[in-house]
């Protein structure tokens, strides 16, 4: 019994030196593919290497690389070393997220238009729409003819009172937490329909790291940089800042379990989320100071009766 414990233990150790021979060379490979030019992300349980202008010749090499990488050292040695992770060479290449939660409302499609009119010249850019109770057909039929591209979300009911913005935000973070790996290295926005951007606007979010903020125009939360400080000052809020003024990397916003609290205002919940990624103010990255990207222009209130179809449809959805 005992030699068969010791023939065990040093076919352990064979086993253990080949797959640390093998993960070095496997992963000296797949850094030779990523400057080469490819970025490396995760997909389910088995990353792949995206083409970038390679013949297909080298990318099937690489992609053999990395899948050795992971069937001989798994996950813990490739992460190690970053293999695993994404590269983003330069903030051009960093995706954009932007969070828009709606509901049904007489300005719908109007404040809907406007973000897409936005969005529509901005590469790299990904518009998640999530809609209060379910897919509307109105908001599907409009996204059908956005070229952007974007994903249709739903709370399916789920958000039902409190501050819907913050409950609808919750759930496209928690749809991007179940499928964290289609979203990283990129910088998440939590955009309102109340704010209209510039398509500087969303060149300037790349450049954010972890929490970036800059100015939006016509808003109440403002800040100034010399000194740095918000203003006016709102007692018991750590940091006072637009829903339209702030940037997160989405490797740190995903990779927490922050959520916005239903029972708070749209500022409250961003400054406990802000409050949760970094120690001090000193820490926030001051995107620009006087750039004037973001305008706050919201839609007031009309009482009017809006048309029949537009009616019932938000008779069905209530």
């Amino acid at each position: 019994m005992a030699k068969i414990y010791f023939c065990f233990y040093v076919l352990s150790l064979i086993l253990l030196c080949y797959c640390e021979d093998k993960c070095t060379e496997t992963l000296q490979k797949v850094e030779e593919c990523r400057q080469k030019g490819y970025k490396v992300k995760r997909v389910e349980d088995c990353p792949v290497i995206a083409e970038n202008s390679l013949s297909c010749r080298r990318e099937t090499t690489c992609r053999k690389a990395v899948k050795t990488a992971v069937k001989e050292c798994g996950y813990t040695c490739g992460e190690k070393d970053g293999a695993f992770r994404g590269v983003v060479a330069n903030n051009v290449n960093k995706t954009v997220y932007i969070i828009t939660p709606t509901y049904n409302r007489p300005t719908q499609l109007a404040e809907l238009t406007i973000m897409a009119q936005s969005l529509k010249d901005v590469s790299n850019v990904l518009w998640l729409v999530v809609e209060q109770k379910m897919h509307t057909e109105r908001v599907s039929q409009f996204l059908s003819k956005v070229s952007t591209p974007h994903l249709h979300l739903s709370s399916m009911g789920r958000v039902k009172e409190g501050n819907l913005c913050n409950g609808l935000r919750n759930e496209v973070l928690d749809f991007m937490r179940r499928y964290d790996y289609q979203y990283r290295d990129g910088v998440i926005h939590f955009a309102n329909l109340n704010r209209v951007y510039a398509p500087q606007a969303f060149e300037e979010m790349r450049k954010v790291e972890r929490v970036g903020i800059w100015p939006t125009e016509r808003s109440w939360e403002q800040f100034r940089c010399k000194p740095f400080e918000f203003y006016p000052n709102q007692d018991g809020l750590r940091y006072p800042i637009d829903v339209g003024s702030i940037g997160f990397s989405s490797n740190a916003l995903l990779d927490s379990d922050l959520s916005f609290d239903p029972d708070v205002s749209d500022v409250e919940g961003m400054s406990r989320m802000v409050a949760g990624l970094v120690k001090s103010q000193a820490d926030l990255e001051i995107i620009s100071c006087e750039g004037k990207f973001v305008w706050y222009l919201p839609f007031y209130s009309v009482k009017k009766d809006y048309g029949k179809d537009d009616a019932e449809e938000e008779k069905d959805s209530a």
